[in-house]
């Protein structure tokens, strides 16, 4: 699962206040200065001190991540650059990206060194 595919899953799932912010918070990453671990952390905190009414709905909600984070997240390490754009949902943020300092910006955001990069 990508974050292109997480979102309107979790939409799907859920019209819960505490999931919308949720979805709010993975759409702001897209554009921000946080990394990969910073969004895994942020994820984990979120869900675990908001309370989401259905417990069928959390359960949903918490699988869908479960499923990214354990994909793209965790498995980052073996991917190529291309791969953890994919996941990511950031090839059109890649290709927007200009310059060398604006890729080098989002090989950070998805920790992959420009010496490592396979493309």
């Amino acid at each position: 699962m990508t974050l292109g595919e997480l979102i309107p899953a979790l939409r799907k799932a859920s019209a819960d206040r505490v999931v919308n912010g949720l979805i709010e918070l993975l759409e702001q990453w897209r554009s921000n200065a946080e990394t990969v671990d910073d969004l895994h952390q942020s994820v984990e905190r979120y869900i675990g001190n908001s309370w989401i009414a259905s417990d069928a709905e959390h359960k949903t909600v918490y699988s869908l991540w479960s499923a990214f984070r354990n994909l793209c997240i965790a498995g980052r390490g073996g991917m190529t650059i291309n791969e953890r754009l994919y996941c990511f949902d950031l090839f059109d943020s890649w290709d927007s990206a200009n310059t060398e300092e604006g890729r080098a910006v989002i090989r950070h955001k998805i920790d992959f060194e420009a010496s490592n990069e396979g493309t």
